[in-house]
């Protein structure tokens, strides 16, 4: 089955992408949590109507909690709770649901090692988790939902993305992302305390990441991570917070395809038909 198309649903772009006879095709548009799931639909339609091939299936990434790979239950783009996953596929072609396809994405690249986590810091923040041959799932494949964890702040108990999670930044700083980054290339220092406690807030997550599944290597991919010092503090407060022992076995790197990690993890997940 090579004729898939991988799409990367978030909650602020839709990316799709596939690939034929050496050739990519790929398209990003807009979305929002209150983004029509009409429209999610007349997005795939219209970029696989520009495809030189009909897809023998398509593999999604969504985000929030899925019913095996056919039903989304809860989705921060409300429009998709409850959706099936044939709404988009309309017999046409069979569609997968998944939650985890930056982890299906990064788990080729370390073959030799036994245990490898992989956050996507985006919008929101996701966990994947692949040890001795497995992905980690838990009772009904919920595991993983990292930015609902709780950090205690000086506000009191909030959810990781409400800190450190791109949505809950943006918010904070009561503008837009364009904005923001020029308010942190500019150093101002409401924008630098800003971007450094949510680096913090992440690195608090990244301890407790490795602290509970003793991972060889955490991949960290997303756009937030890429925010200008919010991978520093975060290291270093995970440094601070870990047990060296463990730190110090744990290899933490970036992406190696951050653009593409989701949409490329949806297709191979498609593709192999492995149950995650």
């Amino acid at each position: 089955m090579e004729k898939i198309v991988g799409v990367d649903i978030g909650c602020t772009k839709m990316y799709m992408y596939a690939e034929h006879e050496g050739k990519t095709f790929e398209n990003k548009v807009p979305t929002g949590l209150d983004c029509p799931r009409e429209r999610l639909k007349q997005e795939l339609d219209a970029f696989i109507e520009r495809l030189p091939f009909e897809p023998e299936g398509v593999g999604m990434a969504v985000p929030g909690l899925v019913e095996g790979d056919h039903r989304v239950q809860l989705s921060d783009v409300r429009s998709l709770s409850g959706i099936i996953a044939d709404y988009f596929g309309a017999g046409r072609f069979p569609v997968r649901f998944n939650v985890k396809s930056a982890a299906v994405a990064e788990t080729v690249h370390y073959k030799d090692k036994d245990t490898i986590a992989v956050i996507m810091a985006g919008s929101g923040t996701a966990l994947g988790v692949y040890s001795k041959g497995r992905m980690f799932t838990g009772a009904h494949g919920f595991a993983g939902e990292l930015g609902y964890c709780i950090i205690q702040t000086a506000e009191g108990p909030q959810r990781l993305d409400s800190v450190a999670g791109g949505i809950g930044i943006l918010q904070q700083a009561g503008c837009g992302i364009d904005e923001f980054l020029e308010r942190i290339n500019r150093n101002e220092p409401a924008a630098m305390q800003l971007i450094a406690r949510a680096g913090e807030y992440f690195g608090m997550a990244l301890t407790n990441v490795i602290h509970l599944f003793n991972p060889d290597v955490i991949v960290v991919g997303g756009s937030t991570a890429t925010y200008p010092g919010y991978m520093e503090h975060a290291l270093e407060t995970a440094q601070k917070h870990t047990l060296p022992d463990m730190f110090g076995a744990c290899l933490i790197a970036p992406a190696k395809d951050n653009k593409r990690i989701v949409a490329l993890g949806a297709m191979e997940y498609m593709r192999s038909g492995m149950r995650i």
